[in-house]
């Protein structure tokens, strides 16, 4: 053994003892995976929509608090996702959902998916038919019973009807036909309007067990040819308001189920008509219930721009019919939400940008801008 061999043995030798006596570590614990509890909402809560064009197989919403601009959940809701409805009590989200066995293909399955309020999991699911109308995202692909019974989904193949869910009892009920109309506008408990192409809306009534009860036609409250309605309507209690082309209000209100156009009224004045303002956007009305107001996105464009976004939102009182306030935004939004509380905030999405805005809804003041998450952006909704 050489000279460095000795002194490497007798530096072990001399090592021993203290190993041996050292303690033996604790065995390291395994972690446990958790998910932290949301609490009740707070009036500032509100989810986005992503359409994530880009992986339209795994759409998703996004839950945010506008006072902090914090990120407080996601659900992923499968193929060509669309909005999400609440329980009234918020006690459970409603999601229309679509899969295929293969991801891309394979046999296609349809839900309403069903989802707890505290942690976003999935507590259950209803397999409706395969016939859920998909494509750029649309509010009025699906609706809520008022009392929060029945799920309505709008289904088209072409041909256009309209699934009943009782999400209490987690069952589908039927599929009824709306043949000439199509989406979903709830009224009340136990009814629907669809809006159809002769300008009028069909109203379906169902029976307490949700099954076809009765249908019925409005009067002729637009005329399709000379200035169409938009799709894109914003409920104020018992009335639709439904937006023209050329900026005119059609307010249809239902009584006892029963359909009432009311007189249409202007968002624009001659002289703003004649500059070129224009309503425009994917959901680019709101309305905030206990304020009775309106809030509507704007731009100055050529015809046929009630898809493009505007940087600019007018308020208006729906009681006069008054525009009350013009308020700059800092960037282009195509779809607006508002909280529900008696301070909102005016919430600004546009799917060109991976950014949500947020504004005073009662000044205009821009507060926050939450970078992306979502990447594309779309539908506002509030609990």
């Amino acid at each position: 053994m050489t000279n460095k061999g000795w002194v490497v043995a007798a530096l072990l030798a001399a090592a021993l003892p203290a190993m041996a006596a050292a303690p033996v570590p604790a065995p390291l614990q395994p972690e446990r995976a958790t998910a932290e509890k949301l609490g009740p909402p707070k009036p500032h809560w509100f989810f986005v929509y992503d359409s994530n064009f880009l992986g339209y197989l795994d759409s998703k919403v996004y839950l945010f608090d506008g006072d902090t601009g914090s990120m407080l959940g996601m659900l992923s809701t499968g193929t060509w996702g669309n909005a999400v409805e609440f329980a009234p009590n918020f006690s459970a989200i409603y999601v229309p959902e679509m899969y295929y066995s293969r991801g891309s293909r394979g046999d296609r399955t349809d839900i309403v998916a069903i989802y707890d309020t505290t942690e976003l999991k999935n507590v259950g699911e209803v397999i409706i038919p395969a016939k859920r109308a998909t494509g750029v995202p649309h509010r009025a692909y699906q609706g809520l019973s008022d009392d929060g019974r029945f799920m309505y989904v709008d289904n088209m193949t072409p041909a256009t009807s309209v699934s009943v869910v009782d999400v209490v009892a987690r069952k589908f009920i039927e599929e009824i036909e709306i043949s000439g109309c199509n989406l979903v506008y709830p009224v009340g408990n136990r009814a629907f309007a669809s809006l159809c192409g002769d300008g009028t809306l069909q109203v379906v009534t169902l029976d307490d067990a949700g099954h076809l009860k009765s249908r019925t036609h409005s009067d002729k409250f637009f005329d399709p040819d000379k200035d169409p309605v938009t799709e894109k309507a914003s409920r104020w209690g018992n009335t639709w308001l439904f937006f023209s082309f050329n900026g005119f209000v059609h307010p249809v209100t239902f009584e006892d189920g029963k359909p009432k156009p009311g007189k249409p009224w202007s968002l624009f004045s001659d002289e703003e008509r004649t500059a070129n303002w224009k309503s425009g956007g994917l959901q680019f009305n709101a309305v905030h219930q206990g304020l009775n107001r309106l809030f509507v996105v704007v731009h100055q464009g050529g015809p046929y721009g009630h898809k493009d976004p505007g940087k600019n939102v007018w308020t208006y009182d729906l009681k006069t019919s008054k525009r009350l306030a013009t308020y700059p935004l800092i960037a282009d939004v195509s779809s607006i939400g508002v909280t529900k509380d008696a301070a909102p905030l005016l919430i600004g999405t546009d799917p060109a940008t991976p950014a949500v805005y947020v504004y005073d809804g009662l000044t205009g003041a821009h507060e926050r801008t939450i970078a992306g998450p979502p990447l594309v952006p779309g539908f506002v909704q509030s609990p």
